[in-house]
């Protein structure tokens, strides 16, 4: 494992406990999951505490957050744009390469921090494959999981059609890139608005009022030709 957590005493909870409450877990019998149980190991983080560094992640393990938030940044290789996203009580992260995930290659960039404290619990993907191979009421509920990911998904991408102006906030964030000296996030050079209207598919009027929007609410400010964004975080929930 590349991810060593400071905090290591287990909490008094049974983690089968916790993962039999979730989903992807429900239904299932004791002794599928006592199997998985064998390959599990739960581990405690403080707030801001690193998880995963960036490149550490090899894909050997996945996680199930029993407690808390973590924060997975994503760094994107031909724009250097960060994307962020929150993982919460109840989700799971990566398990997606423990069926040979084509993705495997875009996790190198991906760093992951608790943004709370946190409790996961991770599991040994290539014996949970095997598992699941095995196991058909184990396989199902993967099936379900993964189909709920995608219904969700493409709703949002719907919605995002719907929205001008999240459109444009898409496009924005592949400008952004990350200042090697001060560490700000920002846009060099400021794409007028009819060139990031004409990107994003939208009216130019969209776009003025998008940017706008993200003075307004403080996520960015003017800083002529271009524009620092002092939350990157909210442009990305704003995009996606």
């Amino acid at each position: 494992m590349s991810a060593t957590a400071i905090s290591l005493s287990a909490p008094s909870d049974d983690p089968l406990e916790s993962l039999a409450s979730l989903s992807l877990f429900q239904g299932l019998s004791g002794k599928i999951l006592g199997a998985i149980r064998e390959n599990v190991d739960i581990r405690l983080y403080d707030a801001g505490q690193t998880v995963y560094s960036m490149g550490q992640f090899d894909g050997s393990e996945f996680f199930a957050v029993i407690s808390g938030r973590m924060k997975v940044s994503i760094i994107e290789p031909e724009t250097g744009a960060m994307l962020i996203e929150e993982i919460g009580e109840g989700a799971i992260f990566a398990m997606e390469l423990a069926f040979g995930s084509t993705a495997s290659d875009a996790f190198q960039q991906v760093s992951v921090t608790a943004d709370t404290d946190l409790v996961v619990v991770a599991i040994e993907a290539e014996s949970f494959f095997l598992l699941a191979g095995q196991r058909p009421s184990l396989m199902r509920n993967i099936a379900a999981h993964f189909a709920g990911e995608l219904a969700a998904r493409r709703f949002r991408n719907m919605a995002a059609e719907a929205a001008p102006e999240q459109r444009v906030f898409s496009i924005l964030l592949k400008h952004v890139n990350r200042d090697a000296v001060t560490g700000q996030w920002r846009v060099v050079h400021m794409p007028k608005h009819r060139a990031l209207a004409e990107e994003a598919g939208v009216e130019e009027a969209a776009s003025a009022a998008a940017v706008a929007m993200l003075i307004q609410e403080g996520v960015a400010r003017r800083d002529y030709p271009g524009l620092i964004i002092d939350d990157i975080s909210r442009l990305n929930e704003l995009a996606n």
